[in-house]
C-alpha cells in the first residue's frame, strides 16, 4: 500500500523539482470517476492531487532527470542488515559476487537492476504468475512481473524497495502499471520503471494507492512530454546518473570592464547564465554535449562546445573579451 504525502511538503517538493526545460517537466491530468490517486513524492518525482471545481481530482505531476546524488557505500547498505524477503527466494550467486563493499549504494543498487532487466522479458500478455520467483525462473512478465522481481532482488541485496501501483498514460489511453522505488543514502527513496530504464519515470506515471481496477476518465490538461532521450545510457538503456558533471569558466588573468556573463546550453533546450566574477560554476550537470557561450557588452565573444562526463569536473580559462565571435570546440 502507497503511503500519502503531507501537502505542505509536496509544494515544497514541487518547487524544486520546477527548476527548467531539462531538469524538471510536469503534466497536468483532470480524473473523473474510477479508482482515484494519492499524493506521493520521491527524489525526482512528486504527485499532487486535489478537488477540481468542476468535480473529480486535479492531478499535477513533476518530474526530475538531474542527478540523484546518493551517498554510502554499498558496504554500510549490507551492516545494516537485510529486509524481510519471500521465504521461498534467494539471491542468485552471479549476482552476490559483484555486489563488492566497495561499490557506491547507486552502483551496487544500479547492478541488481540492471541484471533483472538482462533476463527478464516484458510481455504484457503473459498469464504466468507475477510474483518474482516465478517472473525470474520464467525469465518473462508482465510489467508487475518485472516490477516484483526487481524490488525482490532489491530486498535480497540488503536494499529497501517496495513497488508502486498506478497507471501510466499513453497517447490514446491509460494503462494500469507498475514500477519500483528503491531507498538510497543520503536521497531517500527513488523511483524506477524498469520497463523505461534506470531509476526513471516520466510525468506520465500518476501513483494510485494499490491496483487500478477501475480506470478513471482522464483529460490531459498539459504535458510538456517526456525528455528521456537527454540522459545518458548505460548498456544502451538511459539511465539518471548517481553524479553530475561540474563545469567551471574563468576569466583570464587581465580582463577588461564589460561584465561578461557565461551561458551554458545542453542538448535538451536547458539554458544556465552566471556572470564571470571572475568565475562562473555550474554543477550537477547531466552527462552529455553542452556549449558555452561568453556574452559580453551583448555580444557572444566565444563559444566552445565540451562532452561532459558524469563526476568529472571540467575547467575552462576563456580566451578573449574583445574580438569577434570564434566558434571553438573541444572537450
Amino acid at each position: 500500500m502507497r503511503r500519502g504525502v503531507v501537502p505542505g511538503t509536496l509544494t515544497c517538493c514541487l518547487s524544486l523539482l520546477i527548476v527548467g526545460p531539462a531538469s524538471g517537466e510536469e503534466a497536468v491530468y483532470h480524473l473523473i470517476g474510477g479508482d482515484y490517486p494519492v499524493a506521493a513524492a520521491s527524489n525526482g518525482y512528486v504527485q499532487e492531487v486535489r478537488n477540481s471545481d468542476s468535480g473529480g481530482f486535479e492531478v499535477h505531476v513533476a518530474t526530475s532527470l538531474a542527478p540523484i546524488g546518493a551517498t554510502g557505500s554499498y558496504g554500510n547498505i549490507v551492516e545494516g542488515g537485510v529486509p524481510d524477503i519471500p521465504g521461498d527466494f534467494e539471491l542468485p550467486h552471479d549476482i552476490v559476487v559483484q555486489l563488492r563493499p566497495d561499490l557506491s549504494s547507486w552502483e551496487a543498487a544500479t547492478r541488481v537492476l540492471s541484471w533483472v532487466i538482462d533476463r527478464v522479458t516484458v510481455d504484457s500478455s503473459d498469464t504466468g504468475p507475477q510474483d518474482a520467483v516465478s517472473v525470474l525462473n520464467r525469465g518473462r512478465g508482465r510489467c508487475s512481473g518485472l516490477a516484483n522481481a526487481s524490488v525482490a532482488m532489491l530486498l535480497g541485496a540488503g536494499f529497501e524497495a517496495r513497488t508502486v501501483s498506478g497507471l501510466l498514460i499513453g497517447k490514446d489511453d491509460a494503462l494500469p502499471h507498475r514500477w519500483l522505488e528503491c531507498r538510497l543514502p543520503g536521497v531517500g527513496w527513488v523511483a524506477s520503471d524498469p520497463t523505461l530504464g534506470l531509476w526513471t519515470v516520466t510525468p506520465r506515471h500518476i501513483v494510485f494507492s494499490d491496483t487500478v481496477e477501475a480506470v478513471p476518465e482522464i483529460r490531459v490538461v498539459s504535458n510538456n512530454g517526456s525528455g528521456l532521450n537527454r540522459l545518458p545510457r548505460r548498456a544502451g538503456r538511459l539511465v539518471r546518473p548517481n553524479r553530475g558533471a561540474e563545469l567551471v569558466c574563468r576569466l583570464p588573468s587581465v580582463a577588461n570592464d564589460l561584465a561578461p556573463v557565461a551561458v551554458l546550453r545542453g542538448s535538451g533546450g536547458e539554458v544556465r547564465r552566471a556572470r564571470l566574477d571572475p568565475e562562473a560554476r555550474f554543477s550537477g550537470l547531466l552527462p552529455g554535449r553542452w556549449v558555452l557561450e561568453v556574452e559580453a557588452d551583448g555580444l557572444v565573444v566565444e563559444r566552445r562546445e565540451f562532452i561532459l562526463r558524469s563526476g568529472h569536473v571540467n575547467s575552462y580559462t576563456v580566451q578573449r573579451l574583445d574580438h569577434d565571435p570564434t566558434w571553438d570546440s573541444g572537450s
